[in-house]
């Protein structure tokens, strides 16, 4: 098993979305969460949200795929491709690290979006950067939440319900 800052992943090719694993055939389906560190503030073009200021901190963004979770979450994982959603922008800056996930074939994106802001209300610091984030298809304030540290990114994880699962990366 292999260990990315202290997180467990399931197999993802993060170098080649395209996936041939008996997993993938089945196109499962669901929602997932993929977090970044951005080590100090940034400004990044955010496709039709323009220039958006990133600072310092550690970011979740919320989604899904009824179209085959696994190739949208190693998409998202991937340095190549073409920038279509908010997350590709921002990984095309700083690329996602690791990623959970919750195959039950629901879209769970907006109730763990919203339940990340409520649970970070408690940490200092914590914010919704990027207004419309991941959210230009429903009524979310944003899909992306900020929290400070590793630890508080895994108690928002860990709250989530349903809950989704830590995925290993095969690098």
């Amino acid at each position: 098993m292999s260990a990315v800052r202290g997180w467990l992943m399931t197999d993802i090719p993060t170098k080649n979305p395209k996936i041939k694993s008996s997993q993938a055939k089945r196109r499962q389906t669901g929602s997932y969460a993929v977090v970044l560190r951005i080590p100090s503030r940034r400004k990044i073009m955010i496709g039709k949200l323009g220039l958006v200021d990133f600072p310092r901190g550690h970011y979740i963004y919320f989604g899904s795929a009824l179209g085959g979770l696994h190739a949208r979450v190693a998409r998202h994982l991937s340095q190549e491709k073409k920038l279509h959603w908010h997350a590709d922008y921002l990984s095309a800056e700083i690329p996602w690290e690791y990623a959970w996930q919750l195959a039950d074939g629901q879209r769970w994106e907006c109730e763990w979006a919203q339940s990340a802001a409520a649970v970070a209300e408690d940490f200092d610091g914590v914010s919704q950067p990027a207004p419309g984030f991941g959210s230009s298809d429903c009524g979310c304030p944003s899909h992306l939440v900020r929290v400070n540290n590793a630890k508080q990114v895994r108690e928002i994880l860990s709250s989530l319900r349903p809950a989704p699962r830590r995925l290993r990366l095969r690098f």
